[in-house]
C-alpha cells in the first residue's frame, strides 16, 4: 500500500502530465498529427485503386479466394504508402544540406520513422494471409 507521501508525489506528477492546458498549446498537440499528412491512408484514387487492384490480382493469383485477394490489397496498399513515406523522406534528404542540417530538418526526418515502422507492421501481417 502506498503511503500518503507516495500519494501526494503521484497527484502532482498527474497533474504535470495531463497535457498540454492553454489553447495555444492544445492546438498545436491536436496539428501534431497532420504535420506531414502520414496519418492518413491514401485517398481513394480511381487510377490508383484500379493499380492496387491489378498489382493484387497478379500477386494472389488468377484463382485465388477471397482471403488471399483482401491480404494482398492490403499488402499492395500498404506498400503504396510505403512508398510515399520513402518518397518523402529523400525529398527532405536532398534538401536538407549534409553539413548544414538543422534540428527542425532532424525531428521531420525522425517524425517519419513512426509511420514507416507501422506501415512495415502492416505489411507483415498481410503477408501472413498472402
Amino acid at each position: 500500500m502506498a503511503s500518503e507521501k507516495q500519494i501526494a508525489a503521484n497527484r502532482a506528477n498527474a497533474k504535470r502530465s495531463t497535457g498540454p492546458k492553454t489553447l495555444v498549446g492544445k492546438m498545436t498537440s491536436s496539428r501534431n498529427a497532420y504535420r506531414h499528412g502520414l496519418s492518413v491512408p491514401l485517398r481513394p484514387d480511381p487510377a490508383t485503386s484500379a493499380k492496387i487492384d491489378a498489382i493484387a490480382l497478379a500477386l494472389a493469383g488468377e484463382q485465388a479466394s477471397e482471403d488471399r485477394f483482401t491480404s494482398a490489397v492490403d499488402y499492395v496498399r500498404v506498400q503504396f504508402e510505403l512508398l510515399r513515406i520513402r518518397f518523402m523522406r529523400a525529398e527532405l534528404m536532398a534538401k536538407a544540406e549534409i553539413g548544414n542540417i538543422g534540428a527542425q530538418e532532424l525531428r521531420r526526418l525522425a517524425a517519419l520513422d513512426r509511420p514507416e515502422r507501422y506501415c512495415l507492421t502492416r505489411r507483415r501481417r498481410a503477408s501472413r494471409g498472402l
